[in-house]
């Protein structure tokens, strides 16, 4: 048995140890184990998945080859890791184009540096480095680099004042090769010193005509972009187009002037300081060109105002204001009851309505006031007459008014808008007393005098003050106001009631 078997092993281990394999070929490469030849056909390895290939690194053999089918490349084994064995494509480095510089160049103001960013495979600008340099001329002599001046905004100081300034980017992504090559701008500047604030565009809008309002216009500016600050103005006042004898108006430092008296036939003129809030404060003083002459108004004349309440009082031309009145005062139409004195008489004067009065049972200063708004009497032709109606009436035979410590209409002028007034007209009742409209009795003073008066006593007279005037007032006044109280103790009866109507201020 050893003596055939020894032939065949013999036989079989030098196949072993020298044989090759040859496909398509009978004489393989001396440095091949396996030479394959063709001219129309390739090789076909093992084709893995990605996670198959991760699977595989466990036992692979250094020098095991299989195509990553996911990947479409070819890996090898090394024995730690698998390298790709494929064709990767170069990539290029990131470039800048395009670099300058925007802003300006004074201290204070912010520059800005500016560039394009290209990449062939789109890879981010995400590691671009920036530098700021300054040199003593366009040429770049002395270039340094300004300490710190790694942004892509640079805020100019002292220390950059007169020299010339560039901005330089080095263009880099965190993908793929970077970075790429340094680019920088040209040499801006001289940088100069911080610009102070200017005003342009300084104008006046209004009407020139007294009375009126101007209204100061202007645009603010700051080369370095410094926030305005309170800014001043003044108003002057000249003889002439060409500024002749111009003066300061005085007060009038506001961009907003009223035109008084002494404007007219003047021309105005509107000036203003800019002032910043910080870098360089105060700029120079510009002004509007003249406007004027300014002419007086076109006056008018009639009724100023004339509260019939006919419309109740919707018309809203008084406030009105109440103190413990009771149910039955406001807005009343139609007669007297036919107890009442006087008895069956209009609560009017015209039309067909009026103003009823009464305080609650037992009051003590109770009160109605009519306030008017603030009036420019200079619009007015004329000097002014103010009037208004009065009745009085008890509710049965000897109830009224009495005198005018207890029961009173009082009319007080303003000239000041209502900050102060002047009693200037008073009419009270007198023991009871009561009237009609149609009664024939007044209560007149020109305005600047106090009037105060009490009526007759008696039920129904015929005398009794239905009428209030004040005449004379100047159309002088441009804050002209009325307030007008009625006032009367009521009993515990409520038996006592003051109607007004027809409140007019008339300009013939």
């Amino acid at each position: 048995m050893k003596r055939k078997l020894f032939p065949l092993l013999f036989l079989i281990f030098p196949v072993i140890l020298f044989s090759q394999v040859g496909i398509n070929t009978q004489t393989p490469h001396s440095s091949s184990v396996l030479d394959i030849q063709s001219d129309t056909k390739g090789l076909v390895v093992p084709r893995l998945t990605t996670a198959a290939v991760t699977s595989l690194s466990s036992t692979a053999s250094e020098g095991l080859i299989v195509f990553d089918k996911e990947k479409k490349t070819f890996v090898g084994w090394d024995g730690s890791k698998w390298q790709n064995l494929g064709y990767e494509e170069i990539n290029t480095f990131p470039s800048a184009t395009n670099v300058m510089i925007s802003g300006n160049y004074t201290i204070g103001s912010v520059l800005t540096g500016n560039y394009t960013f290209s990449d062939a495979e789109s890879n981010p600008d995400n590691a671009t480095t920036f530098v700021w340099r300054k040199a003593d001329d366009v040429m770049g002599t002395n270039a340094a680099d300004i300490p710190s001046a790694t942004n892509q905004a640079l805020t100019l100081m002292v220390s950059e004042q007169n020299t010339y300034v560039q901005f330089c980017a080095t263009p880099g992504s965190s993908v793929g090769a970077s970075p790429g090559l340094q680019k920088c701008s040209s040499w801006g500047g001289l940088v100069g010193a911080n610009q102070a604030p200017t005003a342009s565009a300084v104008s006046i809008t209004g009407t020139a005509i007294q009375g009126q309002t101007l209204t100061g216009n202007y645009t603010y500016n700051d080369a370095e972009g410094n926030a305005e600050g309170t800014s001043t103005f003044r108003w002057t006042r000249s003889d002439d187009a060409s500024g002749t004898n111009e003066t300061t108006i005085a007060g009038a430092t506001g961009s907003n002037y009223v035109l008084v008296a002494a404007d007219v036939n003047k021309f105005i003129k509107f000036y203003v300081t800019p002032i910043a809030t910080s870098g360089t404060i105060t700029g120079a003083e510009t002004g509007s060109s003249y406007t004027g002459p300014v002419a007086l108004p076109s006056l008018i004349s009639g009724d100023v105002f004339n509260e019939g309440f006919e419309s109740g009082l919707a018309n809203g031309y008084f406030t009105v204001a109440t103190t413990s009145a009771n149910a039955n005062t406001g807005v009343v139409a139609g007669n007297s009851a036919a107890g009442w004195s006087p008895s069956n008489s209009p609560k009017f004067a015209s039309g067909t309505r009026g103003y009823q009065f009464g305080g609650t049972s037992g009051a003590s200063g109770a009160n109605v006031v009519f306030l008017s708004p603030v009036i420019n009497a200079t619009q007015y032709t004329n000097n002014m007459t103010f009037s208004m109606r009065v009745a009085a009436f008890g509710t049965s035979l000897g109830q009224g008014l009495d005198s005018g410590t207890n029961d009173n209409i009082l009319v007080e002028v303003s000239s000041d808008g209502g900050s102060t007034y002047t009693t200037t007209l008073q009419q009270g009742g007198n023991s009871n007393a009561n009237w009609a409209f149609s009664a024939t009795g007044n209560a007149t003073t020109t305005y600047g005098n106090n009037f105060s008066q009490n009526s007759a006593s008696g039920n129904n007279l015929a005398t009794g003050p239905s009428t209030m005037s004040i005449t004379g007032i100047p159309n002088s006044i441009s804050q002209l106001r009325f307030r007008i109280t009625v006032k009367h103790n009521q009993t515990a009866a409520q038996d006592e009631y003051w109607v007004i109507d027809d409140i007019k201020l008339v300009a013939p």
